[in-house]
């Protein structure tokens, strides 16, 4: 899989020609598209409530409407008690009215004016899709009061309707809470805004199975997948010697801070690095070995700051940020590293990103295959403004890379990704645990462990962003969200490493039969 092929961010423009051309190119119908899809969304509606048959579908005129009503047929045809409710006596689709004629053999529906909302089962919203593109004017924005004063659990197919698909939603605007949301076929941008949570419930992409082609040829952020990063893997040698598995320089820490390096380190090795040298201040050193002890260390003549490194050290890649303060004597530090290792691959974290933010010369000297992990706070540093609203995100991490010539992270849920040469991923992997101290120390260390093993810096960011969120949802698996720490995430990530690339990191070599007799 090519960075091409995976899914785009798709607005409504693309998902019609996106439909058009997986018609044509696979040679079947919008109506069997539409069969397609609703299938998935029926698979997923029974994974999500396998004991419910009951079920309320309230259908739209459009082909959101038509994906309801094909669905409420598959439900029905189960043996379900289904109710549908649909436009009567006003234009419909041509899929809706297709479809429409087939479910009125086998389950007549009602008018969506005589909508009542339901006491038991589950609701399926297949009002409006992406074609929605201003408030919901009456009758529709008072059904969609009436489908959120339903006692039981909505699910929306591909978007809440009253949901505005390319643009903030608008206050007092209707718009349907759901509880779950079946994105069909690309993710859609509202989808992913912090301040549509509230409508949007718990998201799920479901693929159906648009023409890769034509994918190739949709412009625009791509959704980070898998598969793409297994493609991107570097096995090991079973030769390989330490020096081989890369050299780390970590630099950072500060009085009172020498935690951020401590979980830094520890990630860093846990995701493969071989070697790691840390330059902390002299007050740290102590306990920073105690609790890494495979690491080595290089003391800062100053006891509460790093203030200058005293010896050239062999790196591969470094990494300067964690704990590290803002000292004059730190600063300029900062812009030594960056002359004497501008050939090195680095990550810039934390109080690196806020010393770099403040110095404009310091922005000068950024070797070129530099990786920045901002968080919000961090990021409007950067570049001069406070972000209003999370859909101009993509767009920001956009404008930045380019013009300080480095990746940048944009931190947060769907975390952003981008290059200098504008390709840019969104990160699906994580969750609201990971909002804790020590997070971002964890993330810079895998990261910064990826360059040191040889990855490309856009590479090793979106890997160590996917790998980081990943082992955050397998530590949560067995606890509370809110008890996550930087250390669960830490032990989590031999586990996540071998989720994402399967079957390779293991050295050892296959016997056969023949060799075994």
């Amino acid at each position: 899989m090519n960075f091409n092929e995976l899914l785009p961010l798709a607005n409504a423009d693309d998902i019609r020609r996106l439909d058009r051309l997986t018609c044509e190119r696979q040679g079947i119908s919008s109506l069997q598209l539409m069969e397609r899809a609703a299938t998935r969304c029926t698979a997923k509606l029974l994974a999500l409530y396998p004991n419910n048959h009951y079920w309320t579908v309230v259908a739209g005129a459009g082909n959101n409407g038509g994906d309801g009503l094909v669905i409420a047929r598959q439900l029905f045809m189960r043996g379900d008690s289904v109710q549908v409710y649909r436009p009567h006596n006003r234009p419909c689709s041509a899929d809706h009215a297709a479809n429409a004629i087939r479910l009125e053999r086998l389950l007549p529906s009602t008018d969506l004016t005589a909508f009542t909302p339901p006491t038991r089962g589950v609701l399926i919203d297949a009002l409006f899709g992406v074609g929605s593109n201003r408030p919901l004017a009456e009758p529709y924005a008072s059904l969609v009061a009436a489908i959120n004063r339903a006692p039981v659990p909505v699910v929306a197919i591909d978007l809440p309707s009253g949901l505005q698909a390319e643009q903030p939603q608008m206050p007092d605007s209707a718009a349907v809470h759901a509880t779950h949301t079946l994105c069909l076929g690309c993710p859609k941008a509202t989808l992913l805004w912090a301040e549509h949570e509230s409508y949007v419930g718990s998201l799920h992409l479901l693929p159906i199975d648009l023409d890769r082609a034509a994918i190739s040829e949709t412009p625009g952020a791509r959704w980070l997948e898998p598969a793409w990063l297994r493609a991107q893997y570097r096995p090991r040698r079973r030769f390989a010697h330490k020096g081989d598995a890369g050299r780390l320089l970590l630099v950072a820490g500060s009085r009172g801070m020498t935690g951020a390096a401590v979980m830094a380190a520890q990630a860093a090795l846990r995701s493969g690095c071989g070697l790691l040298t840390a330059h902390l201040p002299a007050a740290c050193s102590d306990a920073f070995h105690a609790q890494v002890m495979e690491a080595m260390s290089d003391a800062d003549p100053q006891p509460d700051h790093n203030s200058r490194l005293t010896r050239d050290i062999a790196a591969d890649a470094l990494l300067l940020g964690c704990g590290l303060g803002t000292h004059a004597d730190t600063a300029a530090l900062l812009h030594d590293i960056a002359e004497r290792y501008r050939e090195r691959p680095m990550v810039w974290d934390a109080d690196a990103l806020n010393l770099l933010a403040a110095d404009p010369a310091l922005q000068r000297k950024l070797p070129p295959a530099s990786v920045l992990t901002p968080h919000p706070g961090e990021f409007a540093r950067l570049i001069g403004r406070k972000l209003t609203h999370d859909s101009e995100r993509i767009d920001a991490a956009r404008e930045l890379a380019p013009r300080l010539g480095a990746v940048v992270v944009l931190k947060g849920k769907y975390s952003i990704i981008s290059a200098p040469n504008g390709d840019t991923l969104i990160n699906p992997s994580g969750n609201a645990g990971l909002a804790k101290g020590g997070s971002g120390d964890v993330l810079a260390g895998i990261i910064a462990a990826l360059l040191a093993q040889g990855y490309a810096p856009f590479t090793a960011a979106a890997i160590g962003t996917y790998l980081h969120g990943l082992a955050a949802d397998i530590a949560v698996a067995d606890m509370f969200a809110n008890s996550l720490t930087a250390r669960d995430v830490i032990a989590a990530i031999p586990t996540a490493l071998q989720q994402l690339f399967p079957n390779k990191y293991s050295d050892t070599p296959k016997v056969s039969d023949k060799a075994r007799r």
